[in-house]
């Protein structure tokens, strides 16, 4: 019974075991992400204080600087909800990996202490029937 029992602890702890690379691999994947979104908005802070350039004289050059101005303040603002939104999202897959790691040990310890348990009770087990063996004899 023991035994059948660390074998099921076992293909538990294997089961968060195969389930975890696809974890990582959303981790990594967020976090190429995020920086190449982080890059992206540093990129249009500078191209904002480009266009808030006050040394034009044009109207119509004014009138365009203040258009792409307009423009990357929209497309900052949804970057950065875009951000919010990958940074909780590395969180929870941050935690996932925790949580399956965490359980995996355990249930791997688990298995061990199992399994342990079981050879100490059929070593038990085999001295009980020697000793009824050799008092057998001896009658």
């Amino acid at each position: 019974m023991g035994e059948r029992k660390a074998k099921l602890l076992r293909n538990m702890a294997l089961k968060e075991q195969a389930r975890l690379p696809h974890f990582v691999q959303r981790q990594q994947a967020l976090q190429v992400e995020i920086d190449q979104i982080r890059a992206l908005l540093e990129r249009m802070k500078t191209l904002r204080d480009y266009a808030r350039d006050q040394t034009v004289q044009q109207a119509h050059k004014l009138h365009t600087n203040r258009y792409y101005e307009l423009r990357l303040i929209e497309e900052t603002e949804a970057l950065s909800n875009k951000l919010d939104f990958l940074l909780v999202e590395m969180t929870n897959v941050t935690e996932a990996i925790a949580r399956m790691s965490h359980k995996k040990q355990l249930v791997s310890d688990k298995a061990r202490q199992v399994l342990k348990e079981a050879q100490q009770e059929r070593e038990t087990m085999i001295e009980a029937s020697q000793t009824t063996y050799r008092m057998v004899q001896r009658s």
